[in-house]
């Protein structure tokens, strides 16, 4: 990064963060997004790997498959790396143990509510409107599906509560600096930080190699858990250094060239990808040894691309991202019910695959917004699907 380069970042950080809000808002924006994301997605992956048969043609269209390749590299990434960063910046501003109740409550209760009734809906819905023969939770007749990142999330919680945050590195050491740049891509350890991401994933990619593709869940949260650490652990040292506002719109040309480098080859190793691009869908073990070597990598320069995106599109306070933000754990929560009778009948509509992914998706997220604003004007529901109660927001001052 050139001096001036820097600079200019640091103007439009300061200029933030002297604002009526001191926010980021475009970070506001990426939290919903790279959740609501899921919508598109799970239609997508259902449609073609839960619903027996298959909805016809949609593992041959081009435009879905990189779409949810393209949304599969980086937005859980993205999600937990956010995570980690609220995490660290909301339990310096309450304490570790307001901070970690708050926690337990708006993730722990949407997890057992959400489990208990919207898990067995999921179950039935997937044997009566897939044709599929789920397992359930040793034995229970409950589906866990998209549930899984609650958990994660919490197994975060517990394990970020747990650390002595005083002694990792501050903002002003000389450790500091240079971790602070090297999460920047920038600084003398920028390459050796992605080594280090890389071999993690390298690890990661392994073990999810040996491990059996029908595993007990508590299982898959383990792997899920490893997957993502990285994540978390660079939003909460990206607060501890004060380097969040650098982090989420990253300036110069070192960003965009990673991507350009690593994105087409992880398309050209993503299994779902391969067929449409005319290549088998296995890999030799060379090709799986390159594709867990660069899985991380990619997802954190896909995830800082997109944020450094929505730095230029969504820099400004909107009620539509607040609303979607109060609305965010809801309608994540609701959208797989949806998102199963969709797909049930996305067949039946005589369109094209593209139209069907897309008008599903559509349909899939306004019942969604319906059911979260259906739960959020009772408190107990709120508190059960949301978190925590949702109260009205008032409506923008009209300009003098």
């Amino acid at each position: 990064m050139t001096g001036s380069q820097l600079s200019d970042q640091q103007g439009r950080a300061g200029a933030r963060a002297s604002g009526a809000s001191g926010r980021m808002h475009h970070v506001d924006a990426a939290r919903a997004l790279f959740l609501l994301l899921g919508i598109p997605f799970h239609v997508g992956m259902i449609a073609v790997f839960n619903r027996a048969p298959a909805v016809p043609g949609f593992k041959q269209a081009g435009a879905i498959v990189f779409s949810l390749t393209f949304i599969h590299a980086f937005r859980m990434f993205a999600f937990f790396m956010l995570s980690g960063y609220f995490a660290a910046m909301v339990r310096e501003k309450r304490g570790k143990r307001p901070w970690l109740e708050d926690r337990l409550t708006r993730l722990g209760f949407p997890l057992v509510g959400s489990l208990f009734t919207l898990g067995v809906l999921q179950h039935f819905f997937h044997q009566e409107l897939l044709g599929e023969t789920p397992g359930g939770i040793h034995g229970l007749p409950l589906a866990f599906d998209h549930l899984w990142f609650l958990c994660v999330l919490l197994a975060f919680v517990g394990t970020f509560y747990l650390v002595p945050v005083d002694r990792l590195p501050a903002a002003g050491s000389r450790w500091g600096k240079a971790i602070g740049d090297a999460l920047c891509l920038s600084g003398k350890g920028w390459l050796s930080f992605l080594v280090l991401l890389a071999l993690w994933s390298l690890g990661q990619g392994a073990l999810e190699d040996v491990l059996p593709r029908q595993r007990a869940f508590e299982i898959d949260l383990l792997w899920q858990y490893l997957m993502h650490a990285p994540a978390f652990a660079i939003g909460v040292l990206a607060f501890r250094l004060r380097v969040g506002e650098r982090l989420f719109d990253l300036p110069g040309s070192r960003l965009p060239l990673l991507a350009a480098a690593l994105f087409p080859l992880y398309l050209m190793l993503a299994p779902l990808m391969r067929p449409v691009l005319g290549l088998s869908r296995g890999l030799s073990a060379e090709w799986n040894f390159i594709g867990n070597l660069i899985e991380l990598p990619t997802a954190l320069v896909l995830s800082l691309v997109a944020l450094r995106l929505l730095a230029r599109v969504a820099d400004r306070p909107s009620r539509t991202v607040s609303f979607l933000v109060d609305g965010a754990m809801a309608i994540y929560l609701f959208h797989m019910i949806f998102v199963i009778a969709t797909v049930a009948w996305l067949p039946h509509l005589p369109l094209i695959p593209e139209i069907q992914w897309l008008a599903g998706s559509a349909l899939v997220l306004l019942l969604s917004l319906a059911a979260f604003l259906a739960v959020r004007g009772n408190a107990l529901l709120a508190l059960i699907y949301c978190g925590k109660p949702i109260a009205p927001r008032e409506p923008a001052a009209a300009p003098a």
